[in-house]
């Protein structure tokens, strides 16, 4: 937490939104630690957290409200679709509520906007540990890993190059190309 502490402080020095940051990387730092070893997310931590993102929507200056509520209702409504979705196809539970409760926490501190890298970079670094865990384990498709450590994991990524992956992204993918 303090090698976090002095990235978040050369990141954006004693602005608003060093506590801001240092709240949330300092929740998502115990998450990942309790996932990794009991693979559950406490709701004492998620819950409170969604809370007060949203109310630290207020005195951030790189997001709204409406941002953060919005990433509140997408972060965990996607999620809360693509689980039930798999418990309807398979009849068992692919994604705990805890990691639901954990994406509205960071669409409450980052807004919507972060979610697509979230859940992309997630997903991606998921998928490749997941791969080896399969190998490992040799159980195949009926290998658990933790997907709360990714997320956090991701989180705190883009906490620290959000300006660079938004840059990319509007660059690259949402700028239409001329001639084409």
């Amino acid at each position: 937490m303090a090698a976090l502490s002095y990235f978040i402080y050369a990141t954006v020095g004693l602005s608003p939104l060093y506590p801001i940051y240092f709240i949330l990387c300092a929740a998502l730092l115990v998450i990942i630690w309790i996932d990794f070893y009991h693979q559950i997310i406490p709701d004492v931590i998620s819950l409170p957290g969604i809370v007060l993102g949203f109310a630290a929507s207020f005195i951030n200056p790189l997001l709204s409200w409406q941002d953060s509520g919005l990433g509140i209702i997408i972060g965990g409504g996607i999620f809360y679709i693509i689980a039930g979705g798999y418990y309807l196809i398979t009849k068992r539970a692919g994604m705990g509520g805890g990691d639901i409760k954990l994406l509205a926490m960071i669409g409450a501190f980052l807004g919507w906007q972060s979610l697509p890298f979230v859940i992309f970079a997630s997903a991606l670094m998921g998928s490749i540990i997941g791969i080896f865990a399969m190998i490992k384990q040799k159980k195949g498709g009926k290998t658990v890993i933790p997907y709360g450590p990714f997320l956090a994991a991701a989180c705190i990524f883009y906490i620290f190059f959000h300006q660079e992956i938004l840059y990319f992204i509007n660059h690259y993918y949402l700028t239409p190309y001329a001639g084409v």
